[in-house]
């Protein structure tokens, strides 16, 4: 059973990295170039930031659930309704990862591999969606092209995030 003990504090913490996760999707509005190159940089930064400074489990479930409830009401601007269940498959294959340490999200290691896994179960998912449920048709180099992208650029973010949150977490312990 699924226990969140979550103060008040991570709750604020936790939506204002939420509220981040969104301001990052608007990355797309820029074009496909720029949103394929930053979008999982800065997704994954705020991804493993989130789970380093708040520390508890269940963290990147919990954003990842909130994100997908919400990604339903606009989702169909970016291939139908269906595809935001990708925010949900890569935080839960995101949260395992994370959860395999006795310390959550503090082996930069796991936070780096548990990043590029995201990135590529999120985007799997969203291409086996796009695919098998709309039915678009999809050469295999697209498909390539799709998918290869986000495991590279979520991996930059994993390592940068837990950089970032590593030092934001040293400022907030000390205020």
């Amino acid at each position: 059973m699924v226990m969140f003990d979550f103060t008040k504090r991570d709750i604020v913490m936790m939506a204002a990295f939420l509220a981040l996760m969104f301001l990052v999707g608007m990355i797309w509005l820029a074009g496909t170039v720029v949103g394929t190159l930053f979008h999982g940089i800065l997704f994954g930064m705020v991804l493993i930031a989130a789970a380093v400074v708040i520390g508890k489990r269940y963290t990147i479930l919990a954003l990842g659930l909130v994100y997908t409830l919400i990604d339903f009401s606009s989702a169909h601007m970016y291939g139908g309704t269906l595809t935001a269940l990708n925010t949900l498959a890569g935080a839960v294959v995101l949260e395992l990862v994370l959860r395999s340490t006795p310390e959550y999200a503090m082996n930069l290691k796991l936070d780096v591999i548990g990043s590029t896994l995201y990135g590529f179960v999120s985007r799997v998912v969203y291409v086996a969606i796009m695919v098998l449920i709309y039915g678009l048709y999809l050469p295999l180099w697209t498909i390539a092209a799709l998918i290869v992208p986000h495991i590279i650029t979520f991996a930059i973010g994993g390592y940068l995030g837990y950089k970032l949150g590593e030092k934001a977490k040293n400022v907030l312990e000390s205020v």
